[in-house]
């Protein structure tokens, strides 16, 4: 699950720029965030103590406030400006209490100590890592025993019909659309961990635009447009790409509505740090771990 062409810089220095478009574009995040949190409703979980890696604008931070009212949040993003608009929102939106913190961290050096949250959450943000294995880590090293990881992140055949259209004008180009993993891979990434009852599944969404331009803006503005690609030149989608690029898409992914169409495919995955002599399942609650958060040196 590595993919060498990321930089986290770019990745960085990409969604703090997009922070002010980046709500206006996100329906499809939002779903996803929406449909990651339904998984919640068929576990037994009371968690105390909860971590939302890559928090974003909040969004599913929020969805989390709501549904667990008296547990500690803690979000974390690597964009600064992303992590202050999460504060503001639940500032004005929320009752927010003084033991939740906001923190700039990094999802595969998580500045968190080990063993410490009962539910570790992330919603589309692994595929913007280099080793999404490392923050996989990283989530299981964070939780508490009898806790949950749960994640989402974008699948293979994620923007298939962009990348196809690039390869055939640009094969130069098609590598500055992202080789998203498959779910295979991202269960076998989960297999590697110590945990028990890894759990993946997937949705498929089918988006359509007026045209390849306004894919493309909406991609800018969700922070998403090849940022993170290691040797992107300035100019990635010139008006000489684009016009090409409106052709060829235009000819072989336009529906009978005369609308292009984009592929976004959602893969899910879930676990549990099983603790000795406990089991899983309809009958038991998941422990909790007691006490003060400890953040380390935050």
């Amino acid at each position: 699950m590595t993919d060498s062409h990321i930089q986290t810089s770019h990745v960085k220095r990409a969604f703090s720029s997009a922070t002010d478009s980046y709500d206006a574009h996100a329906v499809l995040q939002r779903e996803i965030a929406d449909r990651l949190l339904g998984h919640l409703a068929f576990t037994k979980i009371e968690p105390k103590r909860i971590l939302d890696i890559g928090c974003g604008t909040g969004y599913f931070t929020r969805l989390l406030r709501d549904k667990f009212k008296g547990a500690e949040i803690v979000a974390v993003d690597l964009s600064e400006t992303m992590l202050c608009r999460t504060r503001k929102g639940h500032a004005r939106r929320l009752p927010w209490h003084g033991y939740n913190r906001h923190i700039v961290g990094d999802a595969a050096a998580l500045p968190l100590q080990s063993e410490t949250f009962d539910l570790v959450c992330s919603n589309l943000t692994m595929q913007w890592l280099p080793d999404p294995q490392s923050m996989l880590q990283e989530m299981r090293r964070v939780l508490a025993p009898g806790g949950l990881m749960l994640f989402s992140t974008f699948g293979r055949r994620t923007l298939g019909e962009l990348r196809q259209s690039l390869a055939s004008i640009a094969p130069e180009r098609a590598g500055h659309v992202l080789p998203f993993p498959d779910v295979t891979s991202l269960g076998d990434a989960l297999m590697k961990l110590p945990i028990e009852l890894p759990v993946t599944d997937t949705d498929l969404f089918t988006l359509t635009y007026p045209d390849t331009i306004s894919l493309i803006r909406e991609l800018k503005g969700l922070g998403a447009s090849a940022a993170a690609i290691r040797g992107r030149k300035s100019g990635l989608y010139g008006r000489q790409l684009i016009h090409r690029l409106e052709q060829e898409y235009s000819d072989k992914h336009r529906g009978e509505d005369g609308k292009i169409y984009a592929t976004f495919e959602a893969l899910y995955g879930q676990a549990w740090y099983k603790q000795a002599g406990y089991e899983y399942g309809d009958h038991t609650i998941p422990i909790r771990v007691e006490g003060d958060i400890n953040l380390g040196g935050i």
